[in-house]
């Protein structure tokens, strides 16, 4: 599920679909909202607010129905992992939370700097949120800016945290850096880890040994985990993964 700023042909969207089908594993199908998210004129921030966000909260609710429909009809929902980038990650939880709902729950969310303006000050069954799904995780690449300063996930890997990275970057390049960062977790298996903290102060002021604790992997589903935030460092390129090193 792409965001507003995406294109289904565009480098995001066919980078990611290439990455998974090389794991040779995986059937890859896109969600094409592309006409109802486009912005008018160029205009992305005007248009946001009047016709994306409320777009996405219809696509959220047909694309329940669509995977109800399929339910029923024999896909097997057990093996379906949801991916959205943006706003693309807020209509897969909202359709998520329409499910759970309907009493069936989808494995496996992944939020991909999922969109904060607008859905931050929403409440939790309006927007991606740790019961979207049987496990959900989020990784935040631009909390600053268009991305979501909330925990929203089982768990929330928050690679440099709230900086703006190793390198001076153009606008909405942190936004992007997160479907990067996925792509090299299966490229590059084991160097993108996280370790988990209350918050960024104390995992700041951890040991080593400390930090290597409790380590997750981002990307990677887990069905037994300890909820909450994740920290490490990236290099500035790819592959970005660091490993031990970046915790």
């Amino acid at each position: 599920m792409d965001s507003q700023a995406s294109h289904p042909y565009g480098p995001a969207v066919t980078a990611i679909i290439k990455a998974y089908l090389e794991q040779g594993q995986n059937n890859v199908a896109l969600l094409n909202w592309d006409r109802l998210a486009a912005a008018v004129n160029g205009q992305i921030p005007a248009t946001y607010l009047s016709r994306a966000v409320p777009n996405a909260i219809k696509v959220s609710a047909d694309f329940a129905d669509i995977l109800l429909n399929l339910s029923a009809a024999g896909l097997d929902l057990n093996k379906m992992h949801l991916v959205g980038h943006s706003l693309g990650a807020q209509i897969v939880g909202m359709a998520g939370n329409k499910m759970a709902k309907k009493g069936v729950q989808l494995p496996w969310i992944t939020g991909l700097d999922p969109a904060g303006v607008v859905f931050d000050s929403k409440p939790p069954h309006e927007r991606l949120n740790p019961k979207s799904a049987g496990y959900v995780d989020v990784i935040h690449s631009d909390p600053n800016r268009y991305g979501s300063r909330r925990e929203l996930g089982t768990v929330d890997f928050w690679p440099n945290y709230r900086t703006i990275g190793p390198v001076v970057q153009p606008d909405l390049c942190n936004h992007h850096k997160c479907w990067q960062y996925l792509i090299d977790s299966m490229k590059y298996s084991g160097t993108l880890v996280g370790s988990h903290a209350r918050n960024f102060r104390t995992w700041k002021n951890y040991t080593k040994p400390q930090r290597l604790a409790n380590v997750l992997e981002i990307g990677k589903y887990y069905e037994k985990v300890t909820p909450g935030n994740y920290y490490f460092y990236t290099a500035a390129s790819s592959p970005y993964g660091l490993a031990e090193n970046g915790l």
